[in-house]
């Protein structure tokens, strides 16, 4: 038996022998039929009873040759047991059984509201960062498998608690066991890439990495060799979907069911948008269907539509909104808030990054640190969450002047101050906030998003919001002015303990303790961006 000694998730590669709570449990078996693809021809499905009697189903996935694997996180502790169910009599009749036992382990991501938290119910202050190229390998860019561990530690170290990543590779590339798919129109898979994608995933989690995987991209430019399109027909994107969550919904991940999946509807040519959605509507249900662990789910837009609300009637979608989006960063965070599951905007900058090489930074919000750090303040201050992405990695080194370059000095202070969010959040009960913006008022109104070139935007230079559990806490963020900021308190008197917080060092500085009645004045000490939380005494903590 092996064990993961670090992370949320451990790993246990054997039937026997107790396994933790939200662990890892797998079994391999071999089949008897040898037809010449087997990922297309042979189905089998594992069904567990767990220890309340209820039923857990999820299909096994071809790992190579005759060896046919199954896993799962078991949550909940006592006996469970299983047998196999399938045509081939190999597999078919095959049982097993293990005893799960308490552990450390925290278990999954899931919804709580407009916020994150894990199985075992601890909040989680969703931190993430963009690695798209984090399973593939790339000779010009110098990106391996000691690269993608390096970058995972890294980002671990950094604060960061999530990356999302695509299995199958925009750019083309495979990694050391070769390309995704042997021929992808036939269906024929190549086993020995996704084995080479289970260590680096476990590795990130062995990081305490939650890992986001967009199982397919929409194909955009007509060039994309994995892309949906390049899939057989709907039953083939559906077999595939279900060898995904077969193969990875027991480790600590969420599925995105498509990335940029408008990129469809542009490069098939014989279908409407309408045609699209149904077909991944059909995908992840697809997807869900072979999931027994529920692994939150979303689906990824282009830029131009930048939301998918569209999605909130499907089963399967997990968050309010899963968005790529650059201008009006805070409004567009609280037009989705009112559907259930968090608001999370997956693309919104890279930090610095240089697609054309001439040595200007070219997209939205990512010309400078400050660029950065103002768009990310004004995602979280409307009561999103975001995953934010740096030029020499997000890619694995390509769109970028590459190589691969995790040690970039100019990612030093991004990569220092992006931390100091979660830091301010997780120092009180940031689930019970809310957007509160029209209890601040200035004497200087809000500006819009500055201009640049073509139609790229950088953040607003003035601007103030405000999170609040009335009564009790709130967080005011302002930048831009050296004019007095009012936060409306209410009629009744309350005693509050004011400190500041400088989101580009993390330092807090008290400002005092005082009977407040009304409104609270705040002089910003200038026109930097400035963080003040107010409690009310006699709060905990």
């Amino acid at each position: 038996m092996f064990w993961m000694i670090a992370g949320l998730f451990h790993f246990a590669l054997a039937a026997q022998g107790p396994v933790g709570r939200y662990e890892v449990f797998e079994a391999a078996f071999e089949a008897s039929e040898r037809p010449p693809n087997p990922y297309a021809a042979i189905t089998a499905g594992a069904v567990f009873t767990r220890p309340d009697g209820k039923l857990w189903t999820i299909p096994l996935f071809w790992d190579g040759g005759a060896v046919w694997r199954v896993r799962i996180s078991p949550d909940a502790v006592g006996k469970w047991s299983f047998i196999v169910r399938s045509a081939d009599p190999g597999l078919n009749g095959r049982r097993g059984a293990f005893v799960c036992v308490p552990s450390r382990s925290a278990g999954g991501i899931r919804a709580s509201g407009s916020h994150f938290q894990r199985q075992n119910g601890t909040p989680f202050w969703f931190l993430g960062d963009t690695a798209w190229g984090y399973f593939i390998d790339s000779a010009e860019n110098r990106h391996h498998r000691p690269q993608a561990e390096a970058y995972a530690r890294a980002r671990a170290s950094q604060g960061f608690n999530a990356i999302h990543t695509m299995l199958l590779s925009e750019v083309g590339e495979g990694n050391a066991g070769g390309k995704p798919f042997d021929d992808i129109g036939a269906g024929r898979i190549n086993p020995a890439y996704w084995r080479e994608v289970d260590a680096r995933l476990r590795f990130a989690n062995q990081q305490g990495l939650t890992v986001g995987l967009a199982i397919a991209w929409g194909d955009k430019q007509k060039k994309e060799p994995w892309a949906w399109r390049r899939f057989a027909g709907l039953e083939a994107r559906k077999r595939y979907a279900s060898y995904v969550a077969a193969r990875y919904s027991a480790y600590d991940v969420y599925f995105l069911v498509s990335g940029e999946w408008h990129g469809e509807v542009r490069t098939r040519g014989n279908v409407t948008e309408e045609q699209v959605f149904d077909e991944f509507v059909a995908i992840g249900g697809a997807l869900r269907a072979a999931d027994p662990h529920r692994r939150m789910t979303g689906i990824h837009p282009m830029t131009a539509q930048g939301s998918v609300r569209e999605f909130a009637s499907a089963r399967w979608m997990s968050f309010a909104d899963y968005q790529q989006n650059y201008n009006d960063l805070h409004a567009r965070v609280l037009l989705s808030r009112f559907l259930p599951g968090p608001v999370v905007n997956s693309e919104y900058g890279y930090l610095l990054r240089d697609r054309d090489g001439d040595g200007k930074a070219d997209k939205s919000n990512s010309y400078s640190v400050e660029d950065m750090r103002f768009a990310s303040w004004d995602i979280v201050m409307a009561g999103g969450y975001l995953v934010t992405g740096f030029g020499t990695t997000y890619l694995a080194g390509h769109r970028d002047p590459g190589p691969f370059d995790l040690e970039a000095k100019k990612n030093d202070e991004w990569e220092l101050q992006i931390g100091h969010i979660r830091k301010l959040f997780e120092e009180f009960d940031w689930p019970r906030l809310t957007p509160a913006d029209g209890l601040v008022s200035c004497p200087q109104p809000r500006t819009a998003d500055r201009k640049t070139e073509g139609r790229d935007v950088r953040p607003p230079a003035l601007t103030y919001w405000a999170l609040a559990e009335p009564g009790e806490t709130y967080v005011l963020y302002v930048r831009g002015t050296g004019e007095p900021v009012e936060l409306a308190l209410g009629a009744r008197a309350r005693r509050f303990r004011a400190r500041e917080f400088n989101p580009r060092t993390g330092e807090w500085r008290t400002l005092g303790e005082a009977e407040v009645r009304g409104v609270y004045r705040y002089q910003p000490p200038g026109a930097d961006d400035w963080v003040v939380v107010l409690r009310r005494v006699g709060q905990g903590g």
